[in-house]
């Protein structure tokens, strides 16, 4: 007789962001935002997202509007 076959001694992985978007696309819920904790907790804020007017933007997501448009 064979020896019985053995257990797998993988650990299991936490779920990434992109596993918890890919739960929360595939339910049908639009996410207007994510948080990824130090420890790996994963909280998702459902709603549907706000357009940035530019009083809260900051040079930085004016550089990358700017390159995303050519303006070097």
């Amino acid at each position: 007789m064979g020896e019985p076959p053995k257990k797998s001694t993988r650990r299991q992985r936490r779920p990434t962001l992109r596993d918890a978007l890919n739960a929360a696309h595939s339910s049908g819920q639009k996410v207007k935002g994510a948080v990824v904790e130090p420890d790996g907790k994963i909280t998702l804020t459902f709603g549907e997202p706000t357009a940035v007017d530019g009083t809260n933007e900051n040079e930085w997501d004016r550089r990358e509007r700017e390159l995303a448009r050519g303006k070097h």
